[in-house]
């Protein structure tokens, strides 16, 4: 009977075998879906870990094997015509992971540049066959994970962003790496051209890439995100919650508070924030409010300094305020103290003649 169902099985993947890549695809998606809440979870991150080690494991035997050094262990002999579902799982599942995060932290037109190019390289590589360089592509996305490993897991670690969690992340990848071309080295020695191209450079490139788009501010400042953003004509505290009033009528229910904020003589501008951090996180941000004028574009106008604790669920709360303001297209916009920016709302301010009492709706959070 078991060796029937054996049979049975390698019938089906002979016939169906084209959509494997498509159900690993999915089913690393509905992983992510299901088991993925918060970036600093330790089970999060020991299971990325794992999954890299796994996958390089995997792309190592791929490369011995291509090399003829060495054939699959025994143990593995049995499901390795499995390994590209397998290989594409892991990396389908990490790629999911750190696109998620990205897009939790981008705000900015060049941050979702860099997520709809991560979505076209997530896709383009579950769904295509890249035939002779099929292997140079898997490691390419091994060391854009490993890249993205460290640079959401130094900023747990340190408790803060800026440069040096960025750098110290890359040292951290680019040991990691060096220690792996070390052990793979001797075996694949025979084949310099083949050890360069498949190994070194698809990491080199990776590496360079993702330097120079941090540097542009283009990439998302993980673990950083802004969960909410509103503006209000007042915010007060009440037993421990924010209660947010606003004039606006209930069905723009698209708008957070008064983004067409109706100015008033005397009225001042609230901008509340909540702004997720992992726990044991204490890091300064800096709100900055912007104008923008017809002739010369956004216009800073206060940069205010937030310091930021982590480990609340829905995010710190804060609030900043503007008293002094004038009719026209306004911005308010959080960034790292390197002038990565975590998250931005964008409003109107239009003067308001009226002095009849306004009917004032509240939130609260």
């Amino acid at each position: 009977m078991l060796e029937n169902l054996r049979t049975r099985a390698s019938a089906l993947h002979e016939k169906h075998g084209r959509w494997i890549p498509i159900i690993a695809f999915v089913c690393g998606f509905l992983f992510d879906m299901t088991f993925l809440h918060r970036i600093d979870e330790p089970k999060v991150m020991i299971q990325q870990a794992v999954y890299l080690v796994v996958s390089i494991f995997l792309i190592t035997i791929d490369f011995y094997e291509t090399a003829n050094v060495l054939a699959p262990p025994a143990i593995l002999q049995r499901v390795w015509k499995y390994r590209e579902f397998i290989l594409h799982f892991l990396l389908g599942t990490l790629l999911n992971s750190y696109t998620i995060f990205y897009f939790k932290s981008a705000s900015s037109l060049t941050s979702f540049i860099f997520i709809f190019i991560l979505i076209v390289v997530l896709t383009v590589s579950e769904f295509k066959r890249f035939g002779r360089s099929q292997q140079k592509v898997h490691m390419a996305l091994w060391s854009l994970c490993l890249i993205s490993y460290f640079q959401s897991l130094l900023p747990i670690l340190l408790g803060f962003m800026g440069i040096f969690p960025f750098l110290a992340s890359g040292f951290a990848s680019i040991l990691a790496f060096a220690l792996y071309y070390k052990l793979v080295r001797p075996k694949l020695s025979a084949d310099p051209a083949f050890l360069k191209s498949h190994v070194l450079y698809p990491y080199v490139l990776v590496q360079a890439v993702f330097t120079a788009l941090y540097f542009a501010h283009a990439i998302p400042p993980v673990p950083l995100s802004v969960s909410y953003m509103g503006i209000y004509h007042q915010v007060k505290k009440e037993d421990g919650d924010y209660v947010l009033s606003y004039t606006r009528e209930p069905f723009y229910f698209w708008q957070h508070g008064d983004q067409s904020f109706d100015a008033r003589a005397g009225d001042t501008i609230y901008a509340f924030i909540q702004v997720f951090s992992p726990a044991g996180f204490k890091d300064q941000l800096k709100v900055r409010w912007l104008f923008k004028d017809p002739a010369r574009g956004w216009q800073s106008q206060d940069a205010i300094p937030l310091v930021v604790t982590g480990g609340r669920e829905a995010g710190y709360r804060a609030i900043t305020q503007k008293n002094n303001y004038q009719p026209g297209k306004w911005r308010v916009q959080v960034e790292t103290i390197d002038e990565h920016e975590v998250g931005r709302l964008d409003f109107v301010v239009t003067t308001d003649p009226d002095t009849t009492e306004r009917i004032v709706y509240t939130d609260t959070h």
